[in-house]
């Protein structure tokens, strides 16, 4: 548990001071454009983890505060904590969009796969510019927690 929260509380800057009322989106008015920009960030981040590297996020992807948190040495202390409790990345499906309209965040949960079966949530939080102003890794529930 405490891996997850590490990771979670690391890369959340720009939400936190925000009154938060996300509802859950149908599928059929997702933005799929910002889902595969999800995804494919998330994707591209484990894979560099699993080669033993570090995703480097640019401002055209992310925000200011999310570049300054994702460190190269905090994406290795929290991999290697991932690797340790749960296996290596294997996969991730998509899960779930929810939307805040006061905030005008958007939260794309996926379930990650790690080692042999443990199934992870792989959150990641676009801002209204559909910037990545938010990353977690914590255990799975159907209910956005």
């Amino acid at each position: 548990m405490k891996t997850v929260l590490l990771l979670g509380m690391c890369m959340l800057f720009s939400v936190n001071g925000y009154s938060q009322e996300f509802k859950k989106l149908d599928n059929a008015k997702v933005n799929q454009k910002q889902m595969e920009l999800a995804k494919k960030f998330s994707d591209d981040y484990f894979a560099k983890q699993v080669a033993g590297g570090y995703y480097s996020l640019t401002d055209k992807e992310a925000t200011a505060e999310m570049i300054k948190g994702l460190t190269a040495d905090k994406q290795k202390e929290v991999y290697d904590q991932l690797k340790s409790g749960f296996g290596d990345f294997k996969s991730l499906e998509f899960a779930q969009t929810w939307f805040d309209a006061n905030t005008h965040l958007v939260i794309y949960r996926f379930k990650g796969t790690f080692g042999v079966s443990n199934l992870l949530e792989i959150r990641v939080v676009l801002n209204y510019q559909g910037k990545i102003a938010g990353f977690f890794v914590k255990p799975w529930t159907e209910k956005l927690q």
